[in-house]
């Protein structure tokens, strides 16, 4: 085991205050006092935030500490803004974010007591995998980046990684990000559709979604390769300080039962596929199409890069999603999960 179970917090500048969020606010709190410690953890892709597998009983019951450690209530958001929220009214222990949604956390401290990333989820612009592609319409006149002037681009969510994608590349091709185009915000599975509608001229796609924009011919615009010099975090999981004061043993036991589920996944690929596309009721070529292919995030190393992720931060500045950056270090450990 790559680490101690003690002292995991004090490296953290600001220490949360027990209290903070109460324990009758935190999720599942209720049964920390008289029994197994409750979890609660949030995402928002299915099977692309590979923690999403964690909904999966067949692949909970592989796991050595879930039941006997900690109990999991998972859930899904739309949005990594939506599942900071929800870390911040104190109904979830655990959620996924992305670069400009843990930047700006961080900063306003939006969550009580503040969060720290305790795992990485996947990189993205990793030159041996997928990195997140904007598409058009198959007959489409949008083929370069510059061609996106006036157009329509679907996200998500505003102020997220994936809209970082485009403010990056509208600021190295000379573009304004606020005026030169219109950012529409749909769900990511509406992408398809409103292209081929007419909606929206153009779309962020992760690499989940991708598979059906390349089944439609859809026009590739441009790569995060081509956007970043080089691989970069883009998704972690973070917890809210209040919750790994209050349950950082189960945290832990979680982070042991994350590095053995990512290794159970690669070992057993098929039947992961068909399990995740049956209890996300997804069409199983889908995810066979992209998940722990080329076509997938570089997701191996669960651990936190601390100078990748402070360059990452820093770059969040440059793109004014926050005023100033932060020492990561303060803000993120592995402390709670085991290294490769």
């Amino acid at each position: 085991m790559s680490f101690k179970r003690s002292d995991r917090r004090s490296f953290l500048k600001h220490s949360a205050a027990v209290g903070t969020v109460g324990l009758t606010g935190l999720a599942g709190c209720s049964s920390i006092t008289g029994g197994t410690p409750e979890l609660g953890l949030a995402f928002t892709v299915p099977v692309e935030n590979i923690a999403s597998l964690f909904a999966i009983e067949d692949i909970q019951d592989q796991l050595t500490n879930l039941g006997s450690e900690y109990e999991l209530e998972v859930t899904r958001d739309q949005s990594t803004p939506d599942s900071l929220n929800k870390m911040a009214s104190g109904n979830a222990d655990l959620a996924l974010l992305s670069t400009v949604s843990y930047a700006s956390a961080v900063r306003q401290e939006a969550v009580p007591g503040n969060i720290s990333m305790i795992a990485t989820d996947f990189w993205d612009a990793h030159p041996d995998w997928y990195g997140i592609t904007i598409f058009s319409g198959a007959d489409s006149d949008i083929t370069e980046p510059e061609d996106l002037e006036g157009a329509t681009i679907g996200v998500n969510a505003q102020g997220t990684g994936v809209h970082a994608m485009i403010v990056k590349k509208f600021q190295q091709v000379g573009l304004d990000p606020e005026n030169d185009a219109e950012i529409v915000e749909l769900p990511f599975p509406t992408f398809v559709s409103a292209i081929n509608d007419g909606r929206i001229d153009a779309g962020v796609f992760p690499a989940i979604f991708a598979v059906s924009a390349r089944g439609e011919g859809f026009n590739e615009v441009y790569t995060s390769q081509e956007t970043w010099e080089q691989e970069y975090p883009f998704a972690y999981t973070v917890a809210a300080n209040s919750s790994l004061d209050e349950k950082g043993d189960a945290i832990a036991a979680w982070g042991e039962d994350f590095r053995e589920m990512v290794d159970y996944a690669y070992d057993n690929r098929s039947e992961v596929v068909s399990l995740a596309a049956e209890y996300f009721e997804l069409p199983e070529p889908l995810v066979d199409g992209f998940f722990l292919t080329e076509n997938d995030y570089y997701r191996q190393d669960l651990t936190i890069d601390m100078d990748r992720l402070q360059f990452t931060m820093d770059e969040m500045v440059n793109l004014g999603f926050v005023e100033e950056s932060f020492d990561v270090t303060e803000y993120a450990t592995n402390d709670y999960i085991p290294s490769n």
